[in-house]
């Protein structure tokens, strides 16, 4: 591990001091992180103890980031996450350590799909040029990101180029390795390399994606193969180094959703991930952007920005629900193109933020990657920034949320919690090219679902196999026109739980991939459909309903892409869904109600899809910069809302002591004794910390002082029975003491 030593410290007494003073900060920053976050609930006592043992997984918030240590940047999260790929070793290694010195678990980044610096592919690295691994098209262009850094194909160098950054991240004192969006195109493969794999792989000779869909389904199906074993050997050495070096050093995934890869065209290594040693988390990568190109390949009267999100959010929980991997999920307040206002950025955040919470057994979370876009000047973002006080006030607010959620929660509604109801995916919908919008059949099965107020699941054809899996669902609805399984494994535990119990729909018609490779065609049947039917005992076409011991299958041959029709989601597919759920004996079917409330410790989370909605209650609301407090809150349809219930609080009566309500800024301590709160709280430079405080008898006195013992001015707003603080904050930390 790094040791990073002051310069002169011993000859310059008041560097010394400042050095002394960051290293006893970041002990103290550890020693909370151990201890675990002691935000309570509102109107509790007990601060909550959080058991926590390895640094980078401990970390229940994170951000990423390209710079070194910036006060403006210092949002009071557990970890940081360093990315500068290509850099130099000595750049690195001062980027974490500038983190590290204030308390922040670091992880290294890297692109693991592209070329950032151009250093592999032009031979900066070995000092051999490598033009035959880049992506390229039919027309042999190089496909790059964003016109600069050329995407890879993850040939036997590119991954030692990828072991030797790994390496060199280790040195500089990473906590965990996370090696960026594994991931190829799905109309490239022209490449040189690409072709002696595929001859490698297949013993024949190569074929162009373009050529018919058996060449294509075999492309992706190599591409996907490549990154896993890129994947497992990063895995395998961090673990490995590890070992050696005697460093708790965590491996970790970020990677896009299923859904987003497929608008884009992409192919990755998602579920069949999941068999890969040594993998200990995965960052589900969601932002305004992959929300908005998934819903732009859906053509329904009935889609939202919220139910994309809600969907995009659902297949990480779906993958990591029940195993030993840690998730966190990302939510970006802003995305890189610049055609977007900061009103708007506001709007979609709203509504990711409320589709992650909706997920109660995670409770971890990347509350943002380059906050350079929001909180720093000289970015094109939303129309410049730094953003505008109020978003960043907003954000603020809501990362203390995400600081503080506990993994459970209560449903309001849907009043019976989720329904069991699973839509069949598979990492191969990538392999396969759709006709017409490339969602159409997969978001018809799902976004019907969430409209309606449904918690709606995805089954992960990969985790069939896995021991109760399956047995978390009633019903699960799967279509073969847009995927077929890699094995017959996946058939085979899927009519193994209808024999258990449960209610399998199969829609749309069989259309089976030609190519005596596949294993269908090698076990004598048509395809993987007919497969499935054949274990179930199925003779005949497949069309109606058949038992099968305990369970039953329905087979109807509507393709789910006419479920995006409103109508026919009315009429066809909820009633469906309903009548397979009774069969699989749930009481009362498929319960609709148009929206969600679910409780979550103190928060209270909702959105409006298709009704409006009433709550009830003294709530703070969490989006608004004011931090203000209503007796009930009325949501139209398309609203979401983010909500502190303080109503306890208020009921003790006008002879209460002051007590807080929220805060913007990471409370990181809290005093309560008669009469008096002493309070601590962190936060950026340059964005002002906002409290809300319960004080029906107003407040006597208040004192503001920053860790080194600087005065601090605070404004005070009387509204009833609350004040409204507000204060120039300090990274240190500005302790407040009221009376």
């Amino acid at each position: 591990m790094a040791t990073i030593r002051p310069r002169a410290a011993f000859c310059l007494p008041q560097q010394f001091t400042r050095w002394l003073k960051r290293q006893v900060l970041a002990l103290a920053a550890i020693a909370l992180l151990v201890a675990g976050d002691p935000f309570p609930p509102a109107g509790g006592e007990e601060l909550p103890v959080v058991a926590k043992t390895r640094p980078f997984l401990a970390a229940k918030t994170l951000f990423q980031t390209n710079r070194p240590y910036d006060p403006r940047l210092a949002i009071a999260v557990d970890g940081v996450i360093v990315h500068r790929h290509g850099a130099a070793a000595a750049d690195v290694r001062q980027a974490i350590g500038s983190w590290k010195e204030q308390g922040y678990s670091v992880g290294r980044m890297f692109f693991a799909d592209s070329d950032a610096g151009n250093h592999y592919w032009q031979g900066k690295w070995d000092g051999q040029e490598h033009p035959d691994e880049v992506e390229r098209d039919a027309e042999g262009k190089v496909v790059r990101c964003a016109g600069t850094r050329p995407y890879m194909l993850p040939t036997e160098g590119w991954i030692r180029y990828l072991e030797d950054m790994t390496r060199q991240s280790i040195a500089a004192g990473a906590d965990a390795i996370l090696p960026e969006e594994p991931l190829a195109h799905a109309h490239t493969g022209y490449e040189k390399s690409f072709r002696e794999l595929w001859r490698k792989r297949y013993g024949q000779s190569w074929r162009p994606e373009s050529e018919s869909a058996e060449a294509r389904f075999l492309t992706g199906q190599l591409k996907n193969e490549r990154y896993l074993e890129l994947e497992r050997r990063l895995a395998l050495l961090t673990a490995q180094e590890s070992r050696r070096l005697g460093r708790d050093i965590s491996f970790v995934l970020p990677v896009h959703s299923l859904y987003s890869n497929v608008a884009a065209n992409l192919v990755a290594p998602l579920g069949s991930s999941l068999s890969i040693p040594h993998v200990d988390g995965m960052i589900g990568q969601v932002w305004t952007g992959p929300v908005r190109w998934a819903l732009a390949n859906y053509d329904s009267q009935q889609k939202s920005f919220f139910s994309s999100a809600y969907a995009l959010y659902d297949y990480f929980v779906a993958m990591t629900t029940g195993s030993e991997r840690k998730l966190w999920l990302l939510i970006d307040p802003v995305e890189d193109d610049p055609n977007h206002s900061w009103s708007e950025f506001e709007a979609w955040y709203r509504h990711s933020v409320v589709a992650s919470l909706l997920f109660p057994k995670v409770d971890a979370y990347e509350v943002m990657p380059w906050p350079d876009r929001i909180f720093l000047p000289g970015h094109a973002t939303g129309g410049g920034t730094p953003a505008p006080e109020r978003n960043r006030i907003v954000i603020l607010s809501a990362v203390q949320v995400q600081q503080e959620v506990p993994p459970s929660g209560h449903w309001i509604l849907p009043a019976g919690g989720p329904a069991g109801v699973g839509i069949g995916v598979s990492d191969t919908l990538l392999w396969q090219r759709p006709s017409g919008p490339r969602l159409q059949a997969m978001y018809g099965m799902i976004l019907p679902l969430v409209e309606a107020g449904v918690l709606v699941s995805a089954c992960v054809a990969e985790r069939a196999g896995e021991k109760d899996y399956l047995d978390a669902f009633r019903l699960i609805v799967l279509s073969r026109e847009s995927w077929n399984p890699v094995s017959p494994d996946a058939n085979r535990a899927l009519a193994g739980w209808v024999r258990r119990g449960g209610t399998l729909i199969l829609l749309g018609r069989d259309e089976p991939l030609a190519g005596k490779s596949f294993w269908w065609r090698q076990l004598g049947y048509s395809s993987a459909l007919q497969h499935l039917l054949a274990e179930a005992g199925w003779v005949g076409n497949d069309q109606g309903e058949r038992s099968l011991e305990r369970g039953r299958i329905w087979c109807r041959q509507r393709s789910p892409r006419s479920c995006a029709e409103a109508r026919v989601a009315k009429e066809f597919y909820l009633p469906l869904i309903d009548r397979g759920l009774k069969a699989a004996g749930a009481d009362q079917g498929l319960e609709t109600p148009g929206g969600f409330i679910l409780r979550r410790g103190p928060f209270v989370i909702a959105h409006a899809t298709q009704q409006p909605l009433d709550l009830s209650g003294q709530l703070l609301d969490v989006f608004a910069p004011d931090l203000p407090v209503y007796q009930g809150v009325h949501l139209e349809v398309g609203q979401s809302g983010l909500y502190r219930e303080v109503g306890d609080i208020f009921d003790r009566g006008d002879d209460a002591p002051v007590r807080l309500l929220h805060t913007t800024h990471r409370l990181v301590e809290q005093e309560q004794t008669e009469g008096a709160l002493r309070l601590s709280v962190r936060g950026p430079a340059g964005t002002p910390a906002v409290l809300r405080l319960h004080a029906p008898t107003g407040i006597r006195a208040l004192e503001a002082r920053t860790a080194n013992g600087t005065v601090v001015a605070v404004e005070q707003q009387a509204e009833g029975a609350t004040v409204l603080l507000r204060f120039a904050n300090d990274p240190e930390g500005v302790v407040l003491r009221i009376k």
